[in-house]
């Protein structure tokens, strides 16, 4: 069953307020990871009214809640995608910049294993592999 915005905006413990909401329903919407100015303009486009800057918090408050995983891509730019259904690993194209998200975790085993090593409690982590994607490698 496909969470609503109330539940997961309730799940973190956060107010539903129109500009979560929006920015949640954009980034469920998305096929890939978005910048906030990409947020900021589907959210525009809907005809909906909200300040880049209230993006940009909405964005800060839903990564500190794990809700939102943010990616620095190649050219600097940070992007976002929806982890309501767990974390996801990536892999990069350094020419365009198109982010393919991994379906499964490789570091879950080592992980457990490197806490276990060094009795770590391991909170998390992130693994972005860069390369060449087929689109590119064709031109």
């Amino acid at each position: 069953m496909k969470k609503t915005t109330d539940d997961i905006l309730a799940k973190i413990g956060c107010k539903n307020t129109k500009s979560r909401k929006a920015v949640i329903e954009v980034l469920e919407s998305a096929e890939n990871s978005l910048s906030a100015e990409d947020i900021f303009l589907c959210i525009k486009e809907q005809g909906s009214s909200v300040n880049l800057s209230t993006v940009y918090r909405t964005l800060d408050l839903m990564e500190s809640k794990s809700l939102v995983n943010k990616i620095i891509m190649g050219d600097g730019k940070a992007r976002y995608e929806l982890t309501v259904d767990g974390h996801r690993h990536h892999l990069v194209c350094t020419n365009c910049h198109k982010s393919v998200p991994i379906d499964f975790c490789p570091l879950e085993k080592m992980e457990k294993d490197i806490g276990k090593t060094n009795d770590f409690d391991i909170t998390g982590h992130k693994l972005e592999i860069y390369g060449i994607c087929p689109e590119c490698k064709k031109e």
